[in-house]
């Protein structure tokens, strides 16, 4: 790839992007340690980034755009109860469950969910890249799982599973999301995808909606910013960058994500990085980053 100036302003907005995300779980650490619960915790995310997505649509003019089709709104619909609020439910399970890096590790599987969804559900082709794809990114899993040695496992077989359906949810974002591209803008679909996966969790976060009450007035800041900064703000940049330098390259620059979310892990939250662990998280970003060398998916926001 050639870096022009303007592919240049790409990457360093995919980067800026990605680095957004990549201090998820630091700030989702910070809030648990405050009592706050995960349900309450991305019901407040989803809810008022909804809210901040809405104001841009309706801010640019957009608001006729929200009229769709009954066709479009049954991809819609599990694009937000499952890309978002399923989603969101067990990325943060995850998080407060196991460390930053591991949860990010495991959700970087979603590439290599992609390969094969896409395979069984749009008949795309199975490469020799996309399977060497598939065989680094279960490598990397099983070293960042510790599951050389059963006895000392890294992440418990729980973590493991809701991070690996994290990667899965993640991954179903792209193919319910793939039909509703050619049509709908970005900025439509993530207004829809968010008040889907509100609807699911508030329900879901009802019972530990009292957790954000009484919080210091730095926690309800923590809380704003997760849903504005890192949904909108992080959604422009990353669709800045989209345009400038395409699906499959823009994801590759976002592979970024869980270097930052491990780096912040160990250097201010004490987290272990064992050889093995860091091995297998070299080799999942690679599957993720080979898994986008021959296929253009369409992306998600955090």
């Amino acid at each position: 790839m050639k870096l022009t100036g303007d592919r240049i302003l790409g990457v360093l907005a995919v980067v800026a992007a990605a680095s957004i995300w990549g201090t998820l779980g630091l700030f989702a650490k910070i809030l648990y340690a405050q009592g706050v619960s995960f349900e309450a915790l991305v019901a407040v995310r989803a809810s008022v980034g909804w809210v901040a997505v809405m104001a841009f649509v309706l801010a640019t003019g957009k608001a006729k755009s929200l009229r769709v089709s009954g066709r479009d709104l049954a991809f819609l619909a599990p694009l937000g109860l499952v890309g978002i609020g399923f989603f969101y439910l067990l990325y943060f399970f995850t998080v407060g469950e196991s460390t930053v890096g591991t949860a990010a590790i495991l959700l970087y599987s979603s590439p290599a969910f992609v390969v094969v969804l896409a395979r069984l559900f749009l008949r795309e082709a199975l490469n020799a890249a996309k399977v060497l794809a598939l065989s680094l990114t279960a490598g990397g899993i099983f070293l960042v799982a510790g599951a050389y040695d059963p006895s000392n496992l890294e992440a418990t077989p729980t973590v493991l599973l809701t991070g690996l359906l994290s990667g899965l949810t993640y991954g179903l974002y792209s193919i319910f999301g793939r039909p509703l591209t050619g049509h709908l803008s970005p900025s439509i679909i993530l207004s829809y995808a968010l008040f889907f996966g509100s609807l699911l969790l508030v329900a879901a976060a009802l019972p530990t909606l009292d957790t954000l009450a009484g919080l210091p007035a730095s926690s309800y800041a923590l809380l704003f910013m997760l849903a504005v900064v890192h949904t909108t703000l992080g959604f422009a940049l990353y669709t800045f960058g989209l345009a400038r330098l395409g699906a499959g390259r823009a994801a590759i620059v976002a592979t970024v994500e869980p270097v930052v979310a491990g780096v912040l892990g160990t250097v201010l939250l004490g987290e272990a990085l064992t050889a093995p662990k860091l091995v297998g998280a070299l080799l999942v970003i690679s599957g993720a980053a080979l898994a986008q060398v021959s296929r253009s998916t369409f992306q998600q926001v955090s």
